[in-house]
């Protein structure tokens, strides 16, 4: 069975590099490495290849379950990984968890736990960091990566595309390698 990679932002070209779009940053990256095609349709971006899908969602993040819920493939029947930004990671950090335990914090992956209500949900966290003194989180998502932010990327998304190969085999027990 195909496996479902998520990448999670907000649409529009206002939030192309924010710190909450490393999500769509991942999902642009993987279709790239394969040379996959984009197909828009009102609530999903979707790119196919043999083994998997890459799905953006088009509405904002607080509602990428309901998007995934209209998505043309059977995202509620396939395994899936979600790739998001995690504050609580220091930036440049990638970890992979293999399910959900509780409610996640992440409004975005909230929302896809709460419609698909599946607890097996695979997760690539993309570290952003805390934000600094006196800014709330909620303007710390949104806002710009730094120029030298910009820089690590390229290697964050390397990693985690090495991690999503491993995830697409099946062979899970690998993946800490390739991520620390």
């Amino acid at each position: 069975m195909k496996v479902s990679l998520v990448g999670l932002g907000n649409p529009g070209p206002e939030y192309l590099f924010t710190r909450h779009n490393v999500g769509f940053m991942f999902a642009d990256f993987v279709s790239r490495k394969y040379g996959l095609e984009w197909k828009v349709y009102p609530s999903v971006a979707l790119a196919e290849h043999k083994q998997f899908y890459v799905i953006k969602p088009l509405l904002y993040m607080n509602n990428s379950g309901k998007a995934l819920l209209s998505a043309p493939v059977p995202v509620v029947k396939m395994p899936i990984v979600v790739a998001y930004d995690d504050a609580d990671l220091p930036f440049g950090a990638v970890k992979f968890k293999k399910e959900i335990r509780s409610s996640p914090s992440h409004k975005g992956l909230r929302d896809i736990y709460l419609a698909l209500n599946r607890r097996d949900i695979m997760r690539l966290r993309f570290g952003i960091g805390r934000p600094p003194e006196g800014v709330p989180l909620s303007d710390w998502v949104l806002s710009p990566f730094n120029e030298e932010e910009l820089q690590k990327i390229p290697d964050m998304l390397s990693r985690a595309y090495e991690a999503f190969r491993l995830i697409i085999q099946r062979k899970y027990e690998l993946i800490g390698r390739v991520l620390s």
